[in-house]
């Protein structure tokens, strides 16, 4: 499905929404982060020919979660398994439609020969199709970005620069790969939305031994009590 970090899903780029030049230039301003977090990953290289981290996320992916078919290790046997299971997900950028996005995913998947059911297919089926694909699905939401040059978005950059050390930079990115329904705030509500993270980058989040470093923590009701005390 990837090719160096590209995935081969006709139309899969198609209906993002580009970058403003406000936003291009503030992803250019961020600090080059991508040789130390190969050394620290233990990566040789990465996607698309080490093309920058936060460049990329600004484009929706195709993520493998897991697969599963028989057993390995103590476990294993010798038989050749008849089912193979993938859990994958797409992490999706502001202009794409959740819906639309499924809808070409099952389209690749019957282009590379399968037939798609939605039910463990019946003994006609396999009588009739070759290559089978059981394909259980689940929408979710849009992404959600409000545009860096809002006029919301300017006094809180400047609220937070304020409280930082003169030596820090305040880094300002045009979006995260969070899964979070902000669409509800921005399209629902019709308002204005910014992330501030507070947590550690080496947080492991989601993962085994989470965690939250003091200086975070303190650095969070600084923060917090910031923004809430802005005129």
């Amino acid at each position: 499905m990837k090719d160096d970090g590209r995935v081969l899903v006709d139309g899969f780029y198609e209906d993002v929404q580009p970058l403003s030049p406000a936003e291009q230039s503030a992803l250019n301003a961020v600090p080059a982060i991508d040789d130390q977090l190969r050394r620290e990953l233990g990566l040789l290289e990465t996607e698309y020919n080490n093309a920058p981290y936060l460049q990329r996320m600004q484009l929706p992916s195709l993520n493998v979660r897991g697969l599963e078919s028989a057993t390995v290790g103590r476990t294993a046997r010798n038989v050749v398994p008849n089912t193979a299971t993938a859990s994958i997900d797409i992490r999706l950028v502001k202009g794409n439609n959740p819906e639309r996005m499924l809808r070409l995913i099952e389209q690749h998947i019957e282009r590379e020969g399968y037939f798609i059911t939605r039910q463990p297919p019946t003994a006609a089926e396999r009588q009739r199709h070759a290559r089978i694909a059981m394909v259980t699905r689940k929408v979710g939401y849009p992404a959600a970005r409000t545009a860096m040059d809002h006029p919301a978005v300017q006094p809180l950059v400047e609220s937070v620069t304020a409280m930082i050390d003169q030596d820090q930079q305040l880094v300002q990115i045009p979006g995260l790969g969070g899964s979070l329904p902000l669409y509800l705030i921005t399209e629902g509500e019709q308002k204005p939305l910014v992330i501030l993270p507070l947590a550690n980058y080496d947080n492991n989040q989601h993962a085994p031994d989470e965690n939250l470093r003091l200086g975070n923590f303190w650095y969070g009701i600084d923060a917090m009590t910031a923004i809430l005390t802005m005129p």
